[in-house]
């Protein structure tokens, strides 16, 4: 089949990295694909170069230099007019009708809300059938009391939806939309990296207790509240060396490290391209998100991926992951005053893990063995399953 796939940007991000990686999995199955940036701007190429084979073609308005810079230009001028400014998309969705002519595309596959809008109209026109993914963007939207997405999602085919959590609040609210299921991401990990290399590479001690997180750099990550759960973790006393790693990139984290700068048992990594090589010398995964909309964190299956069992909140899709298979780490409720977790429930929860070598290893074992199941194959089986049944409708 000839597949395309439209993304809001090509940079770190959940729904991104899930897009790129099932391009470059059903391209090395035999499929055509095409990957569309929307926003083509927003572009990281290290990542596209890393995550993207070479016979995957990845399409934009940079393809168009001179009608993007024009539309631009256009749109400028209708913000200053007090006008809606809406050139500029216009134009993206007569590029993207032009390509799905050019390469006779059999389907889309879209993966953000402001590409499905954008997709919506030109798919339907083109009799094209559009698979819509909701990443948790629609949840937001939600909670946030938006309801004006509806017809959007009525033009697709299907709607896939990363975690149940998801799939409920959109049917709940919407019981008149086309078929919804859910697919759980994938990731894809370099089976290369290991603990040891890890610890070598950052002078940890072999011994160690690493505690880790890996996230967005955003406050509601709970990445404050994994400070100062390790802090108390750390005055016991402690049988092996205890160092807290912390893997991502932003302003909000370069605070963090600056207030933290004197305490060498307190690691921050910055943005790095190859999170997974991190997540592999972990002992423990910490995610105490109060992101409200939190679909199903890719993070938590790279640390299974790797037998390393999460610590993380009652939030969202989290429990699916942690106890819908086996279990795989162990959840904390947030405060519902403050809508955060406790620091206390936090530092309990690892504590466990430090002090339960049978806990530990148990959880350990179950991490790996749903990690196994949640890889970007397994993903790739479902979306293909999907995308074939178009194929057989239309044969």
């Amino acid at each position: 089949m000839r597949i395309l796939i439209s993304t809001w940007s090509l940079q770190v991000g959940g729904g991104e990295v899930l897009a790129m990686n099932l391009a470059s999995e059903l391209a090395r199955r035999g499929h055509e694909l095409f990957v569309f940036n929307q926003r083509a701007e927003l572009i990281d190429h290290d990542l596209v170069k890393r995550l993207l084979p070479p016979q995957v073609t990845v399409l934009s308005m940079q393809d168009r230099p001179r009608r993007s810079f024009w539309a631009y230009k256009v749109n400028a001028v209708q913000r200053r007019l007090g006008l809606a400014a809406t050139f500029y998309e216009k134009q993206q969705q007569a590029y993207l009708a032009e390509c799905l002519r050019r390469y006779q595309i059999d389907l889309v596959s879209s993966h953000a809300t402001y590409s499905d809008r954008l997709c919506a109209s030109v798919t339907t026109a083109a009799g094209i059938p559009l698979y819509i993914t909701e990443h948790g963007e629609y949840t937001q939207f939600l909670l946030e009391g938006r309801r004006d997405f509806e017809s959007t999602l009525k033009a697709a085919r299907q709607i896939i939806t990363v975690s149940d959590y998801c799939r409920n609040n959109l049917q709940q609210v919407f019981p008149s939309l086309p078929p919804v299921h859910t697919i759980y991401n994938g990731v894809v990990t370099n089976a290369s990296h290991t603990r040891a290399g890890m610890r070598q590479h950052m002078g940890l001690p072999a011994d160690a207790f690493v505690v880790g997180m890996v996230a967005r750099g955003r406050a509601d990550k709970g990445w404050q509240q994994a400070i100062d759960a390790f802090r108390m973790l750390r005055q016991q006393p402690q049988h092996r060396p205890l160092r807290l790693v912390l893997v991502g990139g932003s302003d909000y984290l370069k605070n963090l490290q600056q207030q933290y700068a004197g305490e060498a048992d307190i690691i921050f990594t910055g943005r790095v391209p190859n999170p997974d090589f991190y997540v592999a010398g972990f002992d423990v995964g910490l995610l105490p998100t109060y992101f409200p909309a939190e679909a199903l964190p890719l993070v938590i299956i790279e640390y299974m991926a790797f037998g390393v069992p999460t610590v993380a909140t009652r939030v969202g899709g989290v429990p699916e992951l942690l106890t819908s298979f086996e279990t795989a780490g162990q959840l904390i409720e947030l405060d519902l005053t403050l809508g955060q977790p406790r620091v206390e429930d936090l530092h309990a929860a690892v504590q466990r893990y430090y002090l339960d070598t049978q806990l530990y290893e148990k959880h350990s074992q179950n991490a790996r063995r749903v990690g196994a199941r949640l890889g970007m194959v397994t993903c790739a089986n479902h979306y293909e399953q999907v995308f074939n049944q178009h194929k057989i409708q239309h044969a």
